[in-house]
């Protein structure tokens, strides 16, 4: 193959019949590989990954993960078509020095194996480089890296956000879906005014979560008026009651629906101001906070499953195993006082 030094912007590179689109953000982002390796590729998004219904968000991580990789290729002169396993264990070490996680380093390492699988496949390559360059282990037990707030600390964080102004509002629903629904930061961001559903005897709560599945909540009372109270909020302050549900209130971005980044700076904001703010502790511990105090109160763990949205019962179980160890510590056994 004659490598084409063609440096693309990711967005001008997506083939046009794609029905995947890629944000603006990602303008900035150089995708500098051959066309036909990125082809492949682009083709390889499109039809292999998650059964060819991989979601926007999916594709755009792809698309990032191997812009930086493809990045430090050509930083260090390293044509990415001519990549050997010695380069693709340098990246890997490389990750490790700047304090990539185990975890992360996995995930990283599993898009630039199926990038080189995709070559294979279209014989732009004899073989996969990265063949079986893993990201490292993690021994950590998956209970002990939950991020959790307790009964109390979930109290005072509440406590701590303003019910009387707009902001306040908006937080305390955001806040409420995140920690007592156990919606995923995405899926907040994706709400709508018409996914809430009164149709019923219960609130319904119509949620869009991994893999373009969706899944239905069915809202507590108080959940549900810390919702109505910020609908409410927003019309008094003239703002559509259509689209999305919840929207950024600056001026420069009034309106639009709340990015991401801008969900992790309120949950960072509200835990600040209740001084529960530490390393780990964001939007995903609010998460892990609605399942761990979920099995604490006797929720069944096939029930909690379908409530976070998980595909596995093991991925639920580890709420379980969370619990079982803090209220059955071997310690608590010990009639011995020091």
């Amino acid at each position: 193959m004659t490598p084409q030094n063609t440096s693309l912007r990711l967005v001008d590179a997506t083939p046009v019949n794609s029905t995947q689109r890629i944000d603006s953000a990602q303008n900035d982002l150089v995708f500098s590989t051959p066309n036909d390796l990125y082809e492949a590729f682009a083709e390889f998004l499109q039809i292999d990954v998650a059964n060819g219904d991989a979601t926007e968000d999916t594709i755009r991580a792809y698309y990032k993960e191997i812009g930086l990789f493809t990045r430090w290729c050509r930083e260090r002169n390293i044509e990415p078509e001519q990549a050997t396993r010695r380069h693709i264990e340098a990246y890997r070490e490389n990750l490790k020095t700047n304090g990539a996680a185990p975890a992360t380093r996995q995930h990283k390492m599993s898009i630039v194996r199926r990038f080189y699988e995709a070559a294979v496949k279209h014989g732009l390559l004899s073989i996969n480089p990265a063949a079986n360059v893993k990201g490292g282990k993690d021994l950590t037990p998956p209970e002990e890296k939950i991020k959790a707030l307790t009964r109390g600390a979930l109290h005072h964080l509440v406590a701590a956000i303003p019910s009387t102004t707009l902001l306040g509002q908006r937080d305390r629903a955001i806040v409420a879906l995140m920690a007592v629904h156990g919606l995923r930061r995405i899926e907040v961001h994706r709400l709508d005014h018409d996914s809430i559903d009164i149709a019923g005897d219960v609130p319904t709560l119509k949620v869009h979560g991994k893999g373009n599945r969706v899944r239905k909540i069915y809202l507590r009372e108080d959940t549900y008026n810390a919702i109505q109270t910020y609908v409410q909020a927003k019309m008094d302050h003239e703002f559509p009651l259509t689209g999305p549900l919840f929207v950024s209130h600056s001026n420069r971005t009034r309106g639009q629906r709340i990015s991401r980044r801008s969900l992790n700076d309120i949950i960072d904001h509200c835990l600040s101001e209740a001084n529960l703010k530490k390393v780990g502790v964001s939007c995903h511990a609010l998460r892990h906070t609605h399942g761990t105090l979920a099995v604490a109160g006797g929720a069944k763990v096939e029930h909690l499953k379908e409530e976070m949205g998980h595909n596995h019962l093991e991925t639920t179980s580890i709420y379980v195993k969370a619990v079982s160890r803090k209220e059955n510590n071997p310690a608590n056994f010990i009639d011995v006082q020091f």
